[in-house]
């Protein structure tokens, strides 16, 4: 069934039950993906790159999303420029390797060669009236955060920044983000909606079932994965005794948020949300056995047993230790399709197989996102189908239903009311 051959999108966000999953053509129909594009990814802001990827004028990447294809490039100035990687000639691809350096950006259909800010350099037999200044790569929204190299599609004005540096500059300033590097990159392709995707992680209702490794490390998924009385105990033992240990290490730091307003500024709204959590007593850091994975970061001058989660916006997510930092870019593709970008990072003047071993530090995330690849797609394979109808949401997602109205809301008319729920259950889409 697609959203045009029954009911419109608004009658669909109208017609859907609070605290259920979303009805089939949200998660598989390609109006709705065009909806989501201009109400959401271009209201918002997505990582795309860290500093230590681009070290030297000419150095790009190439970032893919919805359809778009992001030049981010270091110029001559120092400055990291973004463009859409269309030339202004005919619309082809300018550049087309995924990353490399760059000293011009030629295309190599015509030869019209673009500077790294954009600008038109030469472009062969054209009129004499040919106004190069007017032809320049269209310019993406660009901003930068601790070395972390954020992009928005927005048309017109880009969305508000200032709250998400505010907000998160003391976490990422802990964990020494600015002066890191990037270790590994992996992308996962997910053969499913982007929602289902960000459902997924913000939720452990599933870690308990599908993520033994995760539980074995993080206490955490007694909290929200399992949350009886007796685990809810657990964990708050564990959190009274790590918070008086982070305290005397002057590493704590009190939750931050964002109120979210319930009214028509809600879909341009940033969302911006911290918190320091212990790890399982077994654990200085996210590895395997439990032992430090690479040198101590940022400001920490010894192992606190905790870490640090934060949203930077709806797609863009960090896990960091005290060793080493994780961050989870969801990236919508197209309606079927989504990538999760998992970066890890480690302290700028750490080298692999001296300070750390590659292996050691991305095993828990490379594990758990390989299995979390494997139940989404599980998931939107079943939703796929005509039987399928919208459950009931457990105790243990309450992200996930504050995220869903928060979406509806995102993308429904402008006089819809937001059911937003005022509550700390949930950790980053609460009113």
């Amino acid at each position: 069934m697609h959203t045009s051959d029954s009911k419109t999108i608004d009658d669909l966000i109208e017609a859907q039950r609070p605290g259920f999953s979303l009805d089939r053509p949200f998660y598989t129909d390609a109006a709705n993906f065009e909806r989501d594009r201009e109400r959401i990814f271009r209201n918002h802001w997505i990582l795309a790159a860290h500093d230590s990827q681009l070290t030297k004028p000419g150095d790009y990447r190439l970032f893919d999303i919805a359809g778009e294809n992001i030049i981010l490039v270091r110029g001559r100035d120092g400055a990291v420029h973004a463009h859409y990687n269309i030339c202004r000639h005919r619309g082809s691809r300018v550049l087309l390797n995924e990353c490399g350096n760059a000293p011009a950006m030629t295309c190599r259909y015509h030869g019209w060669t673009y500077a790294h800010d954009g600008r038109l350099t030469a472009a062969g037999h054209m009129p004499t009236d040919f106004d190069r200044s007017r032809f320049g790569l269209l310019p993406c929204h660009v901003r930068n955060l601790d070395s972390l190299i954020f992009i928005s599609l927005a048309t017109d004005e880009a969305p508000d920044f200032a709250v998400l540096s505010e907000k998160l500059a003391p976490f990422l300033s802990l964990h020494g983000i600015a002066g890191a590097r990037v270790a590994e990159q992996r992308v996962f392709a997910i053969d499913a909606n982007w929602k289902l995707t960000l459902e997924n992680y913000l939720e452990c209702y599933h870690c308990k079932p599908a993520h033994r490794e995760y539980c074995r490390v993080e206490i955490k998924a007694d909290r929200f994965g399992d949350g009886s009385p007796a685990a809810l105990a657990r964990f708050e033992a564990r959190e009274r005794d790590w918070r008086a240990h982070a305290e005397r290490l002057e590493t704590w730091l009190a939750d931050v948020g964002t109120v979210l307003p319930l009214d028509e500024r809600l879909p341009r709204a940033p969302i911006a949300a911290a918190y320091r959590a212990p790890l399982r007593a077994s654990h200085v850091s996210a590895t395997e056995d439990g032992r430090p994975a690479a040198p101590l970061m940022g400001r920490f001058r010894e192992y606190d047993g905790g870490e640090t989660a934060l949203a930077a916006g709806p797609f863009t997510y960090m896990l960091a230790y005290n060793d080493y930092a994780v961050f989870f870019a969801f990236v919508p593709r197209d309606a079927d399709h989504s990538d999760i970008v998992c970066t890890w990072l480690v302290h700028g003047e750490a080298r692999e197989n001296e300070d750390y071993d590659l292996a050691r530090l991305t095993w828990l995330w490379a594990v758990t996102t390989a299995q979390d690849k494997a139940i989404i797609e599980a998931n939107a394979a079943g939703i796929r189908s005509p039987s399928y109808r919208p459950g009931p949401a457990s105790a243990l997602e309450a992200d996930v239903t504050a995220f869903r109205e928060w979406y509806l809301s995102s993308i429904g008319p402008a006089n819809r009311p937001c059911r937003l729920p005022d509550t700390r259950g949930g950790r980053y889409f609460t009113a």
